[in-house]
């Protein structure tokens, strides 16, 4: 059914009025609508007896009626307002960009870049920003050091702060399983332009987010963020100012605490600013915590103190000496080489940057480009350096040459005594079936003799081509093992090469350092070696004091504890004796330590031992000394064993 079928039928029944057949009144040659109209549908080329026509005209007609005026003019007024407010937002364009260019600073920060995070973190403590309209809310993930103490440092005494659930005891324990949901999100500026006030000053900032396409082999896509902030005036200084104040607020923060950096991602290592990621952030850690003898200590500390004053590279550049450090540390497993690393950088306050050279992902291109994206003053630590593999070329060479003729010589059955043991397990065995080898060999030459000289050398020459192929292959398999392995020369030239960097500190750890290359730890490369040994019965007393000293943060603690009872039971053993013998005065701890330093034997357990026995008993001093004789009795004979298992903990 047409539309003109449908509008008659509804004008038959009264629901809307009848249209006339023609909408032009031949009488007087008038038209019953506006000449706009007559315009319109002689430019659409339609005709009066169209159905959409009748149906257009009957909304004209019942528009017109109702409202008094004529549609026409709305449809004008609208055409009119549309290209009003195009024209307008062309005129805000370009006079917002005159003024940008003309009368406007601005500085653009990268999001590549560590002041993007700098300047987030300091945007979004900003109370003005945190009631703008638009927003982007973040996930916050705290770290363990982080949200526990007060800005006085006591532990927060609000009743929800903490949870407690039941193991089926008497004992109640902590339970953070709504930790997330009470973490307040970040909020930061959302895409786009945003104003605030700072100081008396008017800022804009825009936040802007693009797709990078990456040309060459292996395209892959990229999201780049970037903030560009103005202000107002001929003089970029208040810009300078706040990036100033935000990145000295992100500092005040982190200023007690030691950043540690790996290498990112091969895939990510394109940008010389993103070689190197953060991994962890943690408390400095106090010099005293390191067992070490104190004037190696100090000796060390009075050396980097040296090294890093502001005077030295004028002083190494005058007599043309490289101005780099290295150190090694030296020893058996846990007794502090990569704790007294980490007690250096919070003493200078710098950074450590860690890189294991057996890293499948780390070339010696890559290696090269990492020290030399090093900041100007920070510790380059690379620890178990005796376990990276580092060889020489010439070293290579002859353990191919080695193998080779181990394997030349297995197939001619040509063997040692012990390789004749260890694979038969009967020397009488092994010797029979060489005899019997032997036999078969003077029957296959007696058959040889028989043959015509020309087999035979036919067979020498395809004999000599199997050599020959034999040893071309083991020189491939050989060197396809880990074509992505470090050398000694390719380390060597990262550390002090002719474009190596300069002005870092270079820290390396080892347990055997009978097993390093001699030209590794020559002078230059390693100026000062720092021997580490097990603990003494002197070293062992002190790690006793300390682990159950009242310390400043731990009184803080306890002052904390005492605000809310319930956490009472879960900090008030630093300082409480869990037996009820009450808390140790400081000559009862020094009595306590002393005999503890006497039951243990010098130079037997390493400090990581000997603290790892404390922190189980970190409540009762009483009691780790009375279980201390039980526990050295037990480690001592797990010792001579050789066994892993323990038995006192």
């Amino acid at each position: 059914m047409s539309a003109a079928n449908i509008i008659d039928s509804l004008a038959k029944l009264g629901i809307v009025p009848s249209l006339p057949k023609n909408t032009t009144n031949t009488s007087n040659g008038t038209s019953l609508h506006s000449p706009l109209v007559d315009t319109l549908l002689a430019s659409a080329g339609l005709g009066a007896t169209s159905p959409l026509v009748q149906i257009a005209l009957f909304i004209y007609t019942r528009l017109s009626d109702h409202l008094g005026i004529d549609p026409s003019l709305l449809l004008t007024l609208f055409g009119v307002l549309w290209s009003l407010k195009y024209f307008v937002s062309q005129v805000q364009t370009y006079v917002g960009d005159v003024i940008e260019r003309y009368l406007m600073c601005s500085i653009t920060v990268s999001g590549d870049d560590d002041m993007y995070n700098h300047l987030m973190e300091w945007l979004s403590k900003n109370p003005k920003l945190n009631n703008n309209r638009f927003l982007t809310a973040q996930t916050v993930w705290s770290g363990p050091w982080e949200d526990e103490l007060d800005e006085e440092g006591e532990l927060k005494d609000d009743k929800n702060d903490l949870f407690w659930t039941d193991a089926g005891g008497e004992t109640r324990y902590l339970n953070f399983s709504n930790q997330a949901a009470r973490t307040a999100p970040r909020f930061v500026p959302a895409l786009g332009s945003t104003t605030f006030w700072h100081q008396r000053t008017y800022f804009r900032l825009r936040r802007s987010k693009e797709t990078v396409v990456s040309v060459g082999w292996g395209k892959s896509t990229k999201d780049q963020e970037e903030i560009r902030i103005f202000c107002y005036g001929r003089s970029i200084m208040p810009l300078k100012k706040l990036l100033s104040e935000a990145k000295m607020q992100f500092f005040h923060d982190t200023h007690q605490k030691t950043t540690i950096y790996r290498p990112r991602q091969k895939e990510n290592r394109r940008e010389h600013w993103s070689m190197w990621q953060q991994v962890a952030r943690r408390p400095v850690r106090p010099m005293d915590t390191v067992v070490l003898a104190d004037q190696e200590k100090q000796e060390v500390l009075a050396d980097i103190n040296e090294y890093l004053h502001p005077a030295t590279p004028r002083w190494y550049a005058s007599r043309g000496i490289p101005l780099r450090r290295g150190y090694l540390f030296y020893g058996p497993p846990g007794t502090g080489k990569t704790s007294f690393s980490f007690a250096l950088a919070g003493v200078f306050g710098i950074d450590i940057y860690v890189i294991s050279l057996q890293d499948a992902t780390i070339s010696e291109e890559d290696l090269s480009v990492l020290f030399t994206k090093l900041p100007r003053r920070c510790i380059v630590l690379l620890e178990d350096i005796d376990t990276a593999g580092l060889r020489r070329a010439s070293d290579e060479d002859e353990q191919e040459d080695v193998v080779g003729k181990t394997v030349d010589e297995k197939e001619k059955g040509v063997g040692t005594k012990e390789e004749a043991i260890v694979v038969n397990g009967d020397a009488e065995k092994t010797v029979e079936n060489q005899d019997k080898k032997k036999e078969k060999k003077s029957k296959a030459k007696k058959w040889d003799t028989d043959t015509s000289d020309s087999d035979s050398d036919s067979d020498e020459k395809s004999k000599r081509k199997k050599k020959r192929s034999r040893k071309t292959t083991r020189r491939k398999d050989t060197r396809l093992i880990a074509p992505e392995a470090i050398s000694l020369s390719g380390l060597l030239n990262a550390i002090d090469g002719v474009a190596s960097h300069e002005g870092r500190v270079l820290i390396l750890t080892t347990n055997k350092p009978e097993n390093l290359d001699e030209a590794l730890v020559r002078p230059g490369r390693v100026d000062r070696q720092v021997a580490f040994t097990n603990a003494s019965s002197a070293q062992a007393e002190e790690l006793f004091q300390r682990m159950y000293e009242s310390r400043r943060s731990r009184q803080q603690l306890v002052k904390g504890a005492q605000k809310a009872k319930s956490t009472v039971e879960a900090i008030g053993p630093y300082l409480v004796d869990a037996d009820g013998g009450g808390p140790l005065t400081p000559e009862e701890l020094k009595k306590i330590a002393a005999k503890f330093g006497q039951l243990v034997p010098e130079q037997v357990f390493s400090p990581a031992e000997i603290q790892g026995f404390l922190l189980k008993r970190k409540k009762d001093p009483r009691k780790a000394l009375e279980e201390a004789v039980s526990w050295i009795e037990a480690t001592l004979k797990q010792k001579e064993a050789k066994s892993k298992v323990v038995t006192v903990q």
